[in-house]
């Protein structure tokens, strides 16, 4: 969303983020003003502080005055002629559906930034969630203006349910100039996998590729940079201890983003499979843009929208044609004999992530878009 904001100020627009509460613990490492501008980008908090207050009655009653101050303030941009539409990802159904009315009482359309199909999400099998994400998937999309879909499967799905709406195929975006840094000597090879911790499915398949590699002495490492909760990363570490070549595996966990583009550049490799699922055939990580901007060589799997770019195996990047971990170590083991050839790879790499997902390309793009909503009635 910063990146897309980024984007929209380079089409010569406005953006303001919105937020309705406090979400952060008071002495942490965050504290700032509610209202202010991050990146050029203008963000208000609607509610007295950016910190969760305490007690359910005070988190209620701040809840409730965000709420009514976050509708004030809309009606305030739009009689200054300042709301173009509004920008919603969200994959609550009850805040898609607070923004229509909003969108329908002040008159603004509400644009939905698809990235993900919530229902087909492994992680997302509690009760409530499976509820939520029925009634989203089925219901909710149809009463959004239009949507910013990021794969070619959300552009159908989307299109099954709203076929005249207008849509436009919003990729990965990434600033690519955050990742002009200079590289440091290599003593060591280090494959590097970025992700969450709660991804234990993919964590596992790149420590199992990883174990598929002979390795003698201690040049070759996998490194896990992982968010996540101590409970999360207690199950990785449990899992690294039963690795053949757990020696060599490393463990960095919840680097802050603005350390992410050091860690990225200075990698031999970057890793990221994607699975034969309807889950990540929806979505487009957003780590695949900062993976190309490093100009390191990746390594990924031919599936979901791998397909649909110029990804090509060896000349850009490393593709395995399945998700298969033999396969994936295969890519790797080209990397430990190629070094030259990776380097190469890692630059062509870049280019093509600047032709295609620099963040300043796409202004104009959703200037264009946005400009297709002046004459339509919101409803």
């Amino acid at each position: 969303m910063t990146l897309m904001g980024k984007a929209l100020l380079c089409g010569d627009y406005k953006v303001t983020v919105i937020c309705r509460k406090g979400v952060l613990k008071k002495g942490g490492k965050y504290d700032f003003a509610t209202t202010g501008s991050f990146e050029g980008i203008h963000y208000i908090y609607t509610t007295d502080s950016i910190f969760k207050p305490k007690g359910f009655f005070k988190r209620n009653f701040a809840k409730l005055k965000g709420m009514l101050t976050e509708y004030s303030y809309l009606k305030q941009l739009k009689k200054a002629g300042n709301l173009k539409a509004a920008i919603i990802s969200n994959h609550n159904a009850h805040h898609i559906l607070r923004y229509r009315i909003y969108g329908t009482l002040i008159g603004f359309p509400i644009i939905l930034n698809f990235v993900e199909l919530a229902s087909a999400m492994k992680s997302r099998d509690s009760r409530f969630h499976k509820i939520n994400d029925y009634v989203f998937d089925n219901q909710i999309i149809k009463i959004v203006d239009g949507a910013l879909p990021i794969s070619n499967v959300l552009i159908d799905y989307y299109k099954d349910f709203s076929p005249s709406k207008p849509i436009l195929k919003l990729p990965i975006l990434c600033d690519f100039k955050k990742f002009d840094l200079e590289k440091k000597p290599q003593k060591e090879v280090t494959f590097l996998y970025c992700g969450a911790s709660s991804y234990m499915e993919l964590i596992e398949f790149v420590i199992h590729a990883f174990d598929n590699l002979t390795i003698t002495g201690d040049t070759i490492f996998l490194h896990l940079i992982l968010g996540g909760t101590e409970g999360e990363l207690k199950k990785v570490r449990e899992k690294i201890d039963q690795a053949k070549n757990r020696k060599n595996i490393r463990l960095i966990p919840n680097v802050p983003h603005k350390n992410i583009p050091e860690h990225f550049c200075n990698a031999t490799a970057l890793l990221i499979p994607l699975r034969p699922t309807l889950q990540d055939a929806a979505r487009f990580p957003h780590k695949i843009g900062e993976y190309l901007a490093s100009g390191r060589p990746m390594i990924t799997t031919r599936y979901g929208e791998i397909k649909n770019y110029d990804f090509n195996d060896l000349e850009n990047t490393l593709v395995a044609d399945s998700y298969d971990e033999s396969a994936f170590a295969e890519k790797m083991e080209y990397i430990l004999k190629n070094p030259e050839k990776a380097e190469e790879i890692g630059a062509k790499g870049r280019q093509m992530g600047l032709a295609n997902f620099e963040y300043s390309r796409y202004g104009p793009v959703l200037r264009d878009y946005f400009s297709s909503f002046e004459n339509v009635r919101t409803k």
